[in-house]
């Protein structure tokens, strides 16, 4: 289990951890979807992250999900599906990846983490919006990944 100080190696994610890590990154986002305005995601994150992100190139690739005009506030109050949540054999990153089952368009999220300064700050990034799947189409949730579309990944070098 990782908990609020999450400063050692765990062998599993606390859900309600994972969901708070992922709901900040990706308030941030629609904060800069917004504002147009990627200051505070790229201060936020990690320092890789940082060095290839400036706030230009974060505009840019998140441009599809600011011009579709979705307001991702619902991911606040809506609880998302993980489909994977992993730590890294070193216990120096983790990965998070689903979806938030909002309507009209679900948000999918593929998020990786690092350990800096004892806090876990964002390393990578996939968010995309797809049409809301129905019950039986929903994926188990046993690390399996989801479908994307619109598909924006800020890390370069992918």
């Amino acid at each position: 289990m990782v908990l609020a100080v999450p400063a050692t190696a765990q062998e599993k994610v606390e859900r309600s951890f994972a969901v708070a890590l992922v709901r900040d990154v990706l308030t941030a986002i629609n904060h800069g979807n917004w504002t147009g305005n990627y200051t505070v995601l790229r201060d936020y994150a990690s320092r890789d992250f940082a060095e290839v992100n400036d706030p230009t190139r974060l505009a840019g690739l998140f441009t599809a999900l600011r011009e579709a005009g979705l307001d991702m506030m619902p991911i606040l109050v809506v609880e998302p599906t993980l489909l994977q949540t992993e730590v890294s054999a070193r216990g120096d990153q983790i990965r998070l990846t689903g979806y938030f089952p909002t309507e009209p368009q679900h948000f999918s999220f593929d998020m990786v983490f690092v350990n800096e300064s004892r806090r876990w700050l964002l390393f990578d990034i996939s968010v995309g919006a797809f049409d809301p799947i129905t019950e039986q189409d929903r994926p188990a949730a046993s690390g399996e990944s989801s479908a994307e579309d619109d598909e924006t990944s800020p890390e370069s070098g992918d």
